[in-house]
């Protein structure tokens, strides 16, 4: 994690400056803690939600009670390893706020200055991730629908996409019932520690007969 100042505040400052993603795990086991002087080793077991545990080693630096600087040596997991898993509780979550009608649980994983290219028009999403997924979330009746198949994830450094294919369902106001399978690209970048969504592509097929009618009855 490298140089981190003297940590004065609670130790939810401590999660949110070196866990920021803190909110996607269930829990940690410390398994070990080895101590000399101000210094200190920990190998710990952390489980994200719904994910395969993984295992870290820090190496501490202490000034009294308060932290001064802290090194992280992944264990049986890679750092890649541990980025995708990092990654999938993100788009999990992601999910789970869709599936809520939840706008601040959506948005809270996109970046700023995001591109989002949706089902609907226009080519390029151009209101406000907000104002756009309030106007959405109120032509349904009641929760969404909202399947993950099939996900993969690959990182590099601070870089990550995923795609796969999305099912939505549901009950509109307007008494229609969509029941669809989509594909769906992800791009996120790390800002500031935290895994965010950058772009967001969503797509069907269209029928190559003349009619170029969207394939929206495929099923996988």
């Amino acid at each position: 994690m490298g140089p981190s100042p003297h940590l004065q505040s609670p130790p939810t400052t401590y999660f949110k400056r070196c866990w920021p993603n803190s909110e996607h795990l269930d829990k940690f086991d410390i398994k070990q803690i080895f101590t000399q002087g101000p210094y200190a080793f920990v190998r710990y077991e952390c489980q994200p939600k719904g994910q395969p545990k993984f295992q870290n080693t820090e190496f501490f630096t202490l000034d009294g009670d308060k932290i001064k600087h802290v090194d992280v040596y992944f264990g049986s997991e890679t750092g890649e390893a541990a980025a995708e898993a990092e990654i999938r509780s993100v788009v999990e979550a992601w999910a789970e706020g869709i599936r809520q009608k939840n706008v601040e649980a959506v948005a809270a994983h996109f970046a700023p200055d995001s591109v989002a290219f949706y089902l609907a028009p226009p080519l390029v999403a151009d209101e406000p991730i907000r104002k756009n997924l309030t106007e959405w979330f109120a032509t349904f009746s009641g929760p969404i629908g909202y399947e993950l198949r099939d996900l993969k994830i690959a990182t590099s450094g601070d870089l990550a996409y995923c795609h796969g294919l999305n099912h939505l369902t549901g009950t509109k106001t307007d008494g229609e019932k969509p029941d669809v399978w989509f594909r769906e690209t992800l791009c996120l970048r790390q800002i500031k520690g935290k895994w965010l969504i950058t772009h967001a592509h969503e797509s069907v097929p269209f029928y190559m007969d003349g009619s170029f009618k969207a394939a929206v009855d495929l099923k996988p």
